[in-house]
């Protein structure tokens, strides 16, 4: 079993608790986050900040590693899962780009965590959804003002 990487948009309390207590029907099905988006395709934390590069860059902004952002832990257990608040200034930054871009920012973004491995990774449906579900829940939690909270788990 690999790292599984997700996002979700709501109260970032209701979020970890959930969470902590390993319910993630719960968060993914609407019922204790109002947005959810998943990153579980094999990739590791950093791969993560090679998208925010690639948000960045096609926004002209200043790039936001996601692992420098995150504010607080909310949930999850030592070793084996955590749950961190998201600065809203990244989630600011992902909620800036444009829907209709998501093919091209997650072709490049594959391609430059296939460079980062010395690899050719190939797009996948999956990693496009990932991108397009995230940008989705950035503009969600923007307009109704509720915390991003980023989770992993074993």
């Amino acid at each position: 079993m690999g790292l599984s990487l997700e996002f979700y948009a709501g109260d970032a309390v209701a979020i970890g608790k959930e969470f902590t207590a390993f319910k993630l029907q719960s968060l993914r099905d609407g019922t204790k986050a109002l947005a959810y988006a998943d990153f579980s395709l094999h990739l590791s934390p950093t791969d993560l900040d090679i998208l925010s590069d690639v948000i960045a860059e096609r926004i002209g902004a200043e790039p936001l590693a996601l692992n420098d952002c995150f504010s607080r832990n909310v949930g999850g257990t030592e070793g084996e899962s955590g749950a961190e608040v998201v600065d809203p200034a990244w989630v600011r930054m992902v909620a800036q780009t444009e829907e209709a871009w998501t093919p091209e920012l997650a072709s490049e973004w594959i391609k430059r965590v296939g460079v980062e491995y010395g690899q050719q990774l190939e797009l996948t449906p999956e990693a496009v959804r990932a991108v397009q579900e995230l940008i989705r829940l950035a503009r969600l939690a923007i307009r109704q003002g509720v915390d991003v909270v980023h989770t992993w788990y074993l």
